[in-house]
C-alpha cells in the first residue's frame, strides 16, 4: 500500500466522514451532501450557469458581456476554466482548514464538490490531471501540496491519470495574496517548467488549484504547459471571487 492509501485510511479512521458538518461540527446524517449540514450547505453560494465564458468567474445578473472585465483585458493560455463555489467567509474557513490547520480530510469533499462540476460540464476526455505545484521546500513544511491532494480524488473518481511531477515549481515566490495585481504577474514570471514537454503532446489537461483570484497563477502554469502543444488545457478550482 503506498503512503498515501496509509495517511487517507488513517484520516477515514480519525475522522470518519459525513458525520460532522465540515464548517459547524454539529454531528449530521451520512446522507448529508459534501458533508455539510443543511443550514451550512444554505451559506455556500454554488457557482450556477451565470459565468465567465473563458475563466467561470460568477457573474452579475445585469452584466451583458459574457466574459468578466479581467478576461477582456486579459490574454489566459489555458482553454476555459470552471469553479465550484464563490470564496465566501464559510469557504475561506474551509479552504483555511485544509491548507492552515492541516485538516487534509477535508480535500475529498471539497473535491466532490469539484467532481459534480466537471460532470455537469460535461468534461470527460482528460489524459492527464495536473496539480499546480508548489514549491518543494514549502511543500515540505506544510507537508503536502493541497492541489495534488485535490487532484488525487478527482482523478480517482474519474479514473483519469495524475501527474505531479512533470510541471515543477523552480522558484521560491511571495504568497499572491501579499502583492499588488501588477506585482503579482512579475512575481510567477519563470518559475514553473514542464520537464519531458513530450508527455503532454496532444493531450488533454485537466489543471487543478485550489482557488482561483487573478488567475496569475493557473496562467504561468498553463503558459508552460503549452510548450508541450497540449489539445486542451481544463483549469478547475475549487473557489473563486464574484466579478461583479
Amino acid at each position: 500500500m503506498k503512503l498515501d492509501a496509509y495517511i487517507d485510511a488513517f484520516l477515514d479512521f480519525v475522522y470518519p466522514r459525513n458525520i460532522y458538518c465540515l464548517l459547524c461540527n454539529e454531528s449530521i446524517q451520512k446522507t448529508e451532501k459534501y458533508s455539510l449540514c443543511k443550514s451550512c450547505r444554505e451559506k455556500v453560494n454554488f457557482i450556477g450557469d451565470n459565468t465567465c465564458e473563458k475563466c467561470g468567474k460568477p457573474l452579475g445578473d445585469f452584466y451583458i458581456s459574457k466574459a468578466c472585465p479581467d478576461c477582456i483585458k486579459a490574454k489566459h493560455y489555458f482553454t476555459k476554466g470552471f469553479s465550484c463555489v464563490e470564496y465566501n467567509d464559510p469557504m475561506k474557513e474551509l479552504v483555511h482548514k485544509l491548507k492552515y490547520k492541516n485538516q487534509r480530510y477535508v480535500a475529498y469533499h471539497m473535491a466532490e464538490m469539484m467532481i459534480d462540476k466537471l460532470k455537469k460540464q460535461k468534461i470527460d476526455a482528460v489524459d492527464y490531471i495536473i496539480p499546480v505545484p508548489m514549491y518543494k521546500k514549502k511543500e515540505k513544511r506544510r507537508g503536502f501540496n493541497q492541489a495534488y491532494l485535490l487532484s488525487k480524488y478527482i482523478g480517482k473518481a474519474m479514473d483519469w491519470k495524475v501527474e505531479k511531477n512533470n510541471l515543477i515549481k523552480i522558484k521560491d515566490t511571495t504568497p499572491q495574496n501579499q502583492l499588488t495585481k501588477d506585482e503579482r504577474k512579475d512575481n510567477l514570471k519563470n518559475v514553473f517548467i514542464i520537464q519531458v514537454k513530450e508527455q503532454f503532446q496532444d493531450q488533454n489537461i485537466l489543471l487543478v488549484d485550489d482557488v482561483y483570484t487573478t488567475g496569475n497563477t493557473t496562467d504561468a502554469c498553463s503558459k508552460e504547459i503549452k510548450k508541450s502543444s497540449p489539445k486542451s488545457i481544463w483549469v478547475i478550482s475549487f473557489a473563486t471571487g464574484k466579478n461583479i
